[in-house]
Formats: C-alpha cells, structure tokens, sequence
C-alpha cells in the first residue's frame, strides 16, 4: 500500500510511505513449519494437522504407515551420515510414487506416513503399496557394500477401520506391526477383530 505522509502548500504530494507485506515470506515461515528438516516431507506437526482436516471432512483415505527395515543396524554399521543418506532417498522415492493432491510425512526417526485422498478401494491400495515396496526396495547406495533396504507398510482405510484421528492412527500402527511380525519387507491392511 501507498500511504502519503507528507503534503507541499500547494497541496501537492512530496513524500509517501510504502507499506507492503511479504506474502511469500510467510509461506516460507509456514512451509518451515510444517517441513522436515531432513527429508523436505511433511513432518508430523503436519501430519496431525491434516489428519484432524481428515476426520472433519469424512472423505475417504487410505493411511500407510511405513517403516524401515533394519534400519538401526545401518545408522551403527555405516554411522549417521548413511542413515540421513538413506531417509533422504527413501523420502525421495515416497515422493515420486504418489499424486500431487496426496501426501507424504516423515513422523520421526525411520518412520513415515503416506495419505492417499478420495480412495478407499483395495485393489488400488494393493497396487499403490506394492509400487511403494518396489520403490524402496529398488534403493541401493553404493557405499552399503550393495546391502539393500526394505520397508514395511500398515494399512488403514477410512471410513472403514474408524473415522477419527487416533482410530485410523492405531489401525494403521496395528497393521504395521503384523508385517513386523511375520517377517518384515511386506505390507498388510488392518483387519477388525471380530
């Protein structure tokens, strides 16, 4: 904005105050925000955030909830550097598997979170999932000595294993942790007890 501050006798004006606002440097601060640092995914402040949006709205979702396999034994045998090499590429790969209008988040450690909006069929999950896997499992880093990574995936569907946050949040957790204990490197979706 244009603001004049200072008028000549013949009232014409001599100064003016520019006023502006940096638009764009608040989307930065905001992006900062709701980014990891590391991974440049969305972090889990976000993830909570849009997760609450989620539950308000009552469109359908699918939750994947990943994991990285043996991942600790690579931060001690490689150090963190490799680690932090390794979550970037993984992040990377996430990134380049699903949709524009979808999301991806790093939650913390190893651990991260995949939203796919306006979907709840199966079969698409199934295939979405498995690209995934390959995606990850497709990672190698020359400096790992040509040892690979896996990852392991929890699924939760919404409206169908719950409507809240914390509902679809334990579902997914509950699915991942199946994959955990049958093996790793695999995913499964939750399924209700009866």
């Amino acid at each position: 904005h244009v603001v004049p501050v200072e008028w000549s006798p013949e009232h014409e004006l001599e100064k003016v105050m520019l006023i502006t606002q940096d638009i764009g440097q608040k989307h930065a601060l905001e992006n900062l925000a709701n980014t990891d640092g590391l991974t440049g995914l969305f972090n889990e402040r976000y993830f909570n955030s849009i997760l609450h949006k989620k539950e308000l709205q009552k469109l359908p979702f699918i939750l994947f909830y990943l994991d990285l396999d043996h991942f600790k034994p690579v931060n001690d045998t490689y150090g963190h550097d490799m680690g932090d090499k390794l979550l970037k590429e993984a992040a990377k790969r996430l990134q380049s598997c699903i949709r524009s209008n979808d999301y991806a988040f790093r939650i913390g450690g190893d651990e991260f979170m995949v939203l796919i909006r306006n979907i709840n069929n199966g079969s698409i999950a199934e295939n979405r999932v498995k690209k995934l896997i390959d995606e990850v499992r497709s990672l190698e880093i020359p400096e790992m000595d040509g040892n690979g990574i896996t990852i392991s995936v929890g699924l939760a569907f919404s409206p169908e294993h719950g409507t809240t946050f914390m509902e679809l949040y334990r579902h997914a957790d509950t699915a991942l942790y199946q994959v955990k204990q049958g093996g790793k490197n695999g995913f499964s979706v939750y399924e209700k007890a009866n």
